[in-house]
């Protein structure tokens, strides 16, 4: 029996407002039910609460937090993602790009390129974080450094674990589902509806790859975010297959969760800041270039798959 889809036939900016609003109900729904669990799971009344998610201490309140950051997560992307689908089409996998499977050889490059890229996004990543705003800026200026360093402090809480499990909890956390979250929302939807809106797939990748790397609220790692929305976005315009940029996701937030594993477990390295980086200039623009190389060859695969 064919499903309705009741907003197939709606404008873009229908639907964009369609998604929006979803992604904010379920957000206010998860987030007020993850903190009615967090007052009888901690014993503490709201506002003690919402204090705790942003500065969590003991490894109960650090606990907690991941589990209010997993329900978040749901709340933004999963649920509301998969909602909107139903509403505009009759296939919702078919919508997100995740019903055909990737090709093997392909996937590996993909990859690839969240190594390759490495010594370049490090170059930018220092360009961005030695940005100085104009003098009157001075109080935003603080408040980007303030969201920066609370930022920080989060991604070490969650991420300080010597323990197998605390390893397996944390890939889901932060690798999994914001590797498909994300990209189901930021690709698999907004990418397509600003393509049809602008009527130019160009401007599609880069308005949501802009949008991508503003949502994160961690300014002084604007612009490399925003390279990487860049690829990302590159990756499914050129496949039409939201697996090679969740793979591309994946991979590149569980190499951060394991290399700060190995530092806290072994003292190996010295954290994620800084690995693949670079001084040479050859090596950074070698970088970009094999990069956009790799990327060009998963577009000739598929172009070739396609034919």
């Amino acid at each position: 029996m064919r499903r309705n889809a009741y907003f197939e036939y709606i404008s873009p900016w229908g639907k964009l407002l369609l998604i929006l609003g979803l992604v904010l109900l379920f957000s206010i729904l998860t987030s007020f039910g993850g903190l009615l669990i967090g007052k009888y799971w901690l014993g503490t009344d709201l506002a003690a609460l919402a204090d705790l998610l942003s500065h969590p201490v003991t490894v109960q309140a650090i606990q907690f937090t991941k589990f209010f950051q997993f329900l978040n997560q749901l709340g933004v992307f999963i649920i509301p993602v998969f909602m909107y689908a139903v509403f505009v089409s009759n296939s919702s996998s078919e919508y997100l790009g995740l019903r055909r499977k990737p090709m093997f050889t392909s996937l590996i490059i993909s990859v690839a390129i969240v190594f390759t890229i490495l010594p370049f996004l490090n170059y930018i990543s220092d360009l961005n974080a030695n940005m100085k705003f104009p003098e009157g800026w001075s109080v935003v200026e603080q408040w980007m450094a303030e969201k920066e360093a609370q930022a920080k402090m989060l991604t070490e809480a969650f991420l300080k674990t010597t323990t197998i499990p605390g390893l397996a909890v944390n890939l889901v956390i932060v690798a999994l589902i914001p590797a498909l979250g994300e990209e189901m929302l930021f690709r698999g939807v907004l990418l397509r509806l600003f393509n049809e809106a602008f009527k130019n797939v160009h401007v599609a990748v880069f308005v949501s790859a802009f949008v991508f790397s503003l949502i994160h609220l961690q300014f002084f790692g604007f612009l490399p975010r925003l390279i990487m929305g860049l690829i990302l976005g590159y990756l499914f315009v050129s496949t039409k297959n939201l697996w090679y940029p969740i793979a591309f996701h994946f991979v590149n937030n569980a190499a951060s969760v394991i290399i700060f594993f190995l530092y806290n477990k072994n003292g190996v390295g010295s954290g994620a800041e800084g690995f693949g980086a670079s001084n040479s200039i050859i090596i950074i623009v070698g970088s970009l270039l094999v990069s956009v190389l790799l990327l060009l060859v998963v577009k000739k695969r598929y172009d070739v798959r396609v034919l």
